[in-house]
């Protein structure tokens, strides 16, 4: 995926991108996180994949001044209503931001969706000031291992066989090392509960895995009918799942 069909799909999603992902109670819980690992007397913060600004302002009301910054207009769209001025268009693998000048940054949902890690990880490497911190909140977490987990799961891994979507621990905290940052680990664990049905899932997956920021096109559409398939054959696939996961922070250091 390019930088430019990537903005585009998140353009496309964008108005109904809060609601689809756990609107304003998920992302007070995401600043939650946060907040325990931020400095105010270090600085802004500045927000790499900023959206639709949901979550930066959230923390500004958590007393941070926050930057944005993110690829896509039509998310930029309402994170200028919520940030003012402080919001910008720019690409993570390309950051209009002086090098050695950042203390704190910090990314949530941002590295699933396509950027290429390696060229990201440099990026903050650069801008980051000696001891400055990035903190990452992935989509991925920790998968959940009920019936739709594991179907979704195994989908996941055939139409990424490389990798290049998985934003755990495993995959990133390697590429960042490469790059000089140490991961220093996981903090702020925090249990996610929430429930959907087996066809409430297959619906979803018709739109593009993950409500559309993941595009299904060629050889992928025959993986994720055969996916749909396996979610409506599962035993009651009208009745709703407790699903249980964790989102967490994972903390990369600039020596």
């Amino acid at each position: 995926m390019t930088a430019t069909s990537g903005a585009a799909e998140f353009d496309t999603i964008a108005p109904g991108y809060d609601a689809s992902r756990g609107g304003a109670a998920r992302a007070a819980g995401f600043a939650e996180q946060l907040t325990p690992l931020l400095d105010p007397a270090a600085g802004p913060v500045l927000d790499i994949g900023v959206g639709t600004g949901i979550v930066a302002a959230e923390l500004a009301a958590r007393g941070h001044l926050v930057y944005g910054l993110d690829l896509s207009t039509g998310m930029l769209a309402r994170a200028l209503d919520r940030l003012g001025p402080r919001v910008a268009l720019a690409d993570a693998c390309r950051l209009p931001v002086r090098t050695g000048s950042v203390r704190q940054a910090v990314s949530t949902w941002l590295l699933h969706a396509g950027p290429d890690h390696g060229r990201v990880f440099d990026e903050v490497a650069r801008i980051l000031r000696p001891g400055g911190r990035y903190l990452v909140i992935p989509a991925g977490g920790t998968r959940p291992t009920d019936d739709i987990g594991t179907v979704v799961g195994a989908l996941e891994d055939r139409l990424d066989p490389l990798r290049t979507r998985q934003d755990g621990p495993w995959t990133l905290a390697p590429i960042a090392e490469a790059r000089g940052l140490v991961y220093r680990g996981k903090a702020s664990e925090r249990p996610v509960t929430f429930r959907v049905s087996p066809r409430a899932m297959a619906r979803s997956l018709s739109g593009g895995l993950f409500t559309g920021a993941w595009p299904v096109t060629g050889e992928a559409t025959r993986l994720v009918a055969e996916a749909q398939e396996r979610l409506l054959a599962l035993p009651d696939p009208d009745v709703p799942r407790v699903r249980e996961m964790a989102d967490f922070v994972m903390v990369f250091e600039k020596p």
